[in-house]
């Protein structure tokens, strides 16, 4: 299957995050000019794979799409992957992964770290490829290289977080201090998302919260660049995560975008603030991909 999902000339431009999340999950978001979506199998499960016009010279990108690990889609991430891959010129790999329901944590992991190594083993070279993801997923690309770290694999030229969820012990400061402006999350449906993702595992395992890694682990993973929403429950996290892997010995970069929810890149390309945060993920990875 090629080509992406037509959006409806008539309707308006996106600018709520909540509004682009729904009309993403049900593959509606629209692509970058020029991309071209496809879908796949890899490592054993479907993907979407998109790719610019020009054949994506810059590299690779694997991008673990979010839903609390309970739901969700590469659908959700296609659409602001598409003009990510468009801003950078470069290819990504959309996988789907076990959700809670299907089989719960590790599971997620394991495919995620599946994905990862098959791409190795195609002959991608790790400089030229990066891991990234958006709110479950985000933590989920985190636990993958950690993952992948245990597994003596080499390490990808970089890391991204988008509104990610690094701490399924759901116990930040910004759970209540956004509890009025995060219009996506809340505590109550981030502590559910855990329990049935856990399944009764240790909420402070690093590999279902990167979080909790120690140093030599923060310390080994790639450049790292974390992107939240000022309004978000999620917000106090990603924060942490960075300055933990800068306190490991690691480099990482936070940015926090003012007035602006969980996931607000996805309503890309209608709301300023999601084109400037994909111009500034591209702007990122371009700096480390060799």
């Amino acid at each position: 299957m090629t080509g992406g999902p037509a959006p409806d000339p008539a309707q308006e431009p996106v600018t709520d995050p909540a509004h682009a999340w729904a009309l993403a999950a049900q593959g509606r978001a629209p692509l970058a000019a020029g991309t071209v979506r496809s879908e796949v199998i890899h490592a054993g499960r479907p993907a979407v794979r998109v790719r610019p016009g020009t054949g994506g010279r810059r590299g690779t990108l694997l991008h673990l799409h979010g839903g609390g690990y309970r739901a969700g889609s590469p659908r959700v991430s296609e659409g602001a992957a598409s003009f990510l891959a468009a801003e950078l010129d470069a290819e990504v790999l959309l996988p789907a992964y076990r959700l809670a329901g299907e089989r719960p944590f590790p599971a997620a992991v394991e495919d995620a770290t599946a994905a990862y190594r098959s791409l190795l083993e195609s002959g991608v070279d790790p400089g030229r490829l990066a891991v990234l993801g958006d709110s479950a997923g985000g933590g989920l690309a985190a636990a993958a290289l950690l993952a992948a770290q245990d597994a003596g694999l080499p390490r990808p030229a970089a890391l991204v977080g988008l509104s990610p969820w690094y701490d399924l012990t759901v116990t930040a400061g910004s759970y209540e201090r956004c509890r009025g402006t995060d219009t996506v999350l809340s505590r109550a449906s981030m502590r559910d998302s855990a329990a049935r993702y856990l399944a009764g595992a240790d909420p402070r395992t690093p590999l279902a919260s990167p979080l909790f890694a120690q140093g030599a682990a923060l310390r080994g993973l790639p450049p790292v660049l974390v992107q939240c929403g000022g309004l978000e429950v999620l917000a106090d996290d990603a924060g942490e995560f960075a300055r933990r892997v800068d306190a490991a010995g690691g480099r990482a970069v936070h940015r926090s975008w003012a007035g602006q929810g969980h996931c607000w890149h996805l309503a890309v390309p209608g709301l300023p603030a999601a084109r400037e945060a994909v111009a500034a993920t591209a702007a990122f990875l371009d700096v480390h991909l060799v």
